[in-house]
């Protein structure tokens, strides 16, 4: 949730709310890029040192995405496979998870094999740092996968989120 976009802003039901924090409370504690405030793009207006006041947080969340489309690609053989694999099939407008500290995706696909797995891979990553991954409309909890390894999360018996060749799907990743 976010913090609301019109005045009145309130200290603590909108920004405690929103970032936490320590009481007694004070508008220093809130600078983006310091303990409790993200920085991020939602965040802009809150500023990182100086002035700070109620209205500059308006609209500021403390919830981190990262937002990629999918320009599907499938792969035939022995088995069907749809989404994308870096430099094989498929093609995504932003692989870079920037809350990762710039991790690359280098895979997100479905295959239509014993099972029905979603496979996410994440170059160099600990199974940590993210909650949930959108796929079009299936959500996937980091917690509730049915593997791990090297970076590759595996969610077994899932119906294809990836719909046809050359179409386009949103993947949002949650911190």
């Amino acid at each position: 949730m976010a913090v609301r976009s019109s005045a009145p802003v309130s200290l603590v039901t909108d920004i405690v709310g929103e970032f936490g924090g320590d009481t007694p409370h004070s508008l220093t504690e809130y600078y983006r890029g310091g303990s409790l405030v993200p920085n991020i793009t939602a965040n802009n207006s809150v500023p990182t040192s100086g002035a700070i006041s109620l209205t500059n947080f308006l609209g500021a969340t403390d919830t981190v995405t990262w937002t990629t489309t999918l320009t599907v690609g499938v792969v035939s053989g022995l088995f069907a496979q749809y989404g994308f694999s870096s430099g094989i099939f498929g093609s995504l407008s932003d692989s870079t998870v920037d809350f990762l500290s710039g991790a690359t995706v280098s895979r997100l696909e479905w295959a239509n094999l014993g099972g029905t797995p979603v496979f996410f891979k994440i170059n160099g990553s600990e199974d940590t740092g993210w909650t949930t991954i959108k796929i079009g409309s299936l959500t996937l909890n980091r917690t509730d996968r049915s593997s791990f390894s090297d970076g590759l999360w595996t969610w077994n018996s899932q119906s294809n989120p990836f719909g046809s060749a050359d179409s386009e799907t949103t993947v949002v990743l949650t911190q």
